[in-house]
């Protein structure tokens, strides 16, 4: 709890898959030496406090630099403008159309052309800014979809 509380609050709360392979790490360093009374207890926690050194040289090292940054945070990414899909984008992030739909219906998105821009952030959420009144066409609600080849300005 101390080695936690020590790496901070902020990268405890913003768990990415590189984080959390860490915590599995950690898991299985502290799991070895209740399971295994030969590997000593004070190897665990080293191995716990050498983690959570190189975590916060890592996030000290990420603020301060900004090309280590760009190395290791993943770039936002625009998915969805004006109402119509980006698929150029997709492969970056190796996202399909089905996952955007379904961050789109997450966020009460019923319809495609209510979204004038969509940009999947770097913790995999999707930030959506929406028309005011727009046209409401192109649903992504599931029972609409096997509908999208009708529609022949998007690429679904």
């Amino acid at each position: 709890m101390l080695i936690i509380n020590w790496i901070g609050k902020r990268v405890v709360g913003g768990l990415g898959s590189a984080d959390t392979l860490i915590v599995v790490g950690m898991g299985s360093a502290v799991g070895d030496s209740m399971f295994y009374p030969s590997i000593p207890l004070t190897v665990a926690l080293l191995v716990i406090t050498l983690i959570g050194a190189l975590q916060k040289l890592y996030v000290h090292l990420s603020i301060k630099s900004e090309s280590v940054r760009k190395k290791t945070h993943p770039k936002v990414m625009k998915l969805v403008e004006s109402g119509a899909l980006l698929y150029d984008n997709f492969s970056d992030d190796q996202i399909d159309k089905f996952e955007v739909y379904m961050l789109l219906r997450e966020s009460g998105i019923k319809y495609l052309s209510e979204v004038e821009h969509a940009y999947y952030e770097q913790s995999g959420n999707l930030s959506i800014y929406k028309y005011e009144n727009p046209k409401l066409e192109h649903s992504i609600l599931p029972e609409d979809l096997p509908n999208h080849e009708k529609f022949p300005h998007n690429k679904f």
